[in-house]
């Protein structure tokens, strides 16, 4: 039951994020939307039921993914499920990269939009970057899990926390008809957020 409220909740805000309709107006579609490139660095706090540790990661937006890119992604999601968005995912340019050790993934879906609190930041990387748990017996197969998702809420201070799905599946499903399946039994925590300035 603990893994399934955990689940739900971060997969609420998840689809809040990635779905529009749900979350508000996009920060792609103010004017202002391409205010530079942005950096954040964090700390991820990675565990399993028998082990766990911290790793920096850093986090590079170029640039926030078109309108248009989100919405043929969206669209392929809404008609070919999980594979089709994952065909139109890495059809999007690059938006940006997340770094993780000496290891660097290429992030194809980025949006912001406004929150009560300041705003909150999407992002999709064409890869998976981890499968927490892989290793343990009888851990499901990985097949599928072919993204990463990760999700910043920050304040106007640039200041915050979010939450990575290291390895995980988009697909069609639930009220909004996006849902975020996360291998880890829990998603991965980002600690002490903060936007680097420059």
């Amino acid at each position: 039951m603990k893994r399934e409220i955990a689940l739900t909740t971060v997969g609420l805000l998840l689809i809040a994020a990635l779905h529009p309709a749900l979350g508000g107006a996009s920060a792609q579609s103010k004017k202002k939307k391409d205010a530079g490139a942005e950096v954040f660095n964090a700390t991820a706090k990675v565990g399993t039921a028998t082990a766990g540790g911290d790793a920096r990661v850093s986090i590079e937006i170029d640039s926030y993914t078109p309108e248009r890119d989100l919405q043929a992604m969206e669209q392929a999601l809404k008609t070919g499920g999980s594979e089709a968005f994952l065909a139109a995912l890495r059809r999007a340019p690059a938006a940006g990269r997340l770094r993780a050790g000496d290891k660097e993934f290429t992030i194809r879906w980025a949006r912001a939009r406004p929150a009560a609190s300041g705003r909150v930041i999407s992002l999709v990387t064409d890869s998976p970057v981890y499968f927490v748990g892989a290793g343990v017996p009888g851990a499901k197969s990985r097949t599928g899990f072919d993204v990463a998702v990760i999700l910043l809420t920050m304040d106007p201070a640039g200041v915050g926390q979010g939450t990575l799905a290291a390895a995980a599946k988009v697909k069609p499903g639930g009220a909004s008809g996006v849902e975020v399946e996360d291998y880890a039994s829990e998603p991965v925590k980002l600690v002490s957020v903060f936007k680097v300035i420059s």
